[in-house]
């Protein structure tokens, strides 16, 4: 029976300089800022950020600094000191949302990483390319080097039964 999982609802990511990353997440990406916990008296500081109207989307952590006794290691990653996640994706409602987004992206000064492009649709042996979502996309990084996606269009799956070729192994 498949999960009750419908989209991802949020992410949260590790940051080195919180000012840094709150600044960049509120002018350059548009968020605006929920809540902050600073440190202390939390053991680290902790920002969330919403684009509508849930609570956030964006959880920022703070990095732990060497030596911290609540940094389990790199089997939690709540608590990880370096690798983190590959990229965060913002979907505009239109393609004329998604190119105003892109000018005022560019307007704010940020350096467009890759982009903009259509990511290749799934089209079986004709078009080989696995995983393209049809969606038009473009990516940016924040002050720690996280890939930021802004996109839209993406493919919708119709068929509730439809479910990708498993990986050979």
């Amino acid at each position: 029976m498949p999960g009750a999982a419908k989209r991802l609802q949020h992410v949260g990511l590790q940051v080195k300089d919180m000012e840094a990353s709150v600044r960049f997440y509120r002018e350059v990406v548009g968020l605006k800022l929920t809540s902050m916990r600073p440190s202390p008296p939390a053991p680290r500081a902790i920002c969330f950020l919403r684009g509508a109207d849930m609570h956030h989307d964006v959880v920022l952590f703070a990095q732990p600094a060497d030596g911290d006794p609540d940094a389990a290691g790199p089997a939690d990653s709540h608590f990880r000191k370096d690798v983190g996640i590959n990229h965060l994706a913002f979907e505009l409602g239109s393609r004329e949302d998604w190119l105003e987004e892109l000018a005022r992206i560019r307007r704010a000064g940020a350096k467009i990483v890759f982009g903009p492009a259509v990511h290749g649709a799934e089209g079986g042996d004709e078009n080989p390319f696995v995983g393209g979502s049809g969606s038009h996309s473009f990516y940016i990084l924040d002050p720690d080097g996280n890939r930021v996606e802004f996109f839209c269009w993406m493919m919708r799956v119709s068929r509730p039964g439809f479910a990708a070729q498993e990986f050979e192994s």
